[in-house]
């Protein structure tokens, strides 16, 4: 299998996170888990405050931290955050083969990049 560019997450997404680690007793991390989506089959989980497994994206302070499968999943995708006068969210976004859910955060990959363990 080709190997894929590594998950990244954008300045906007990093503040916010910050702004919620900060919250907690454990500023400057979060942990990001999939779990089976509705609309999509995956949805990510992010848990501010929280370290699980290793280390797979670091940007202006904020360390985001996965298992290696979830880290498999993620690859080549990044993290956005946006924020407008109806709310805010995090957005995933990735290469053109992943299918998105309009929620943001749940995602299909086509069936032969299902990585290690799925």
């Amino acid at each position: 299998m080709a190997r894929h560019a590594p998950f990244r997450i954008t300045p906007q997404a990093a503040a916010e996170l910050s702004r919620q680690a900060a919250l907690t007793s454990r500023p400057g991390v979060a942990s990001l888990e999939l779990q089976p989506g509705r609309c999509q089959s995956r949805v990510l989980i992010i848990r501010a405050g929280v370290v699980v497994g290793e280390p797979m994206a670091r940007t202006d302070g904020m360390t985001l931290w996965a298992r290696q499968d979830t880290a498999n999943q993620l690859e080549s995708m990044h993290l956005d955050h946006h924020h407008d006068l109806r709310g805010g969210g995090f957005i995933l976004r990735g290469p053109k083969d992943v299918q998105f859910c309009t929620c943001g955060v749940s995602f299909s990959r086509p069936s032969g990049d299902a990585g290690p363990g799925q």
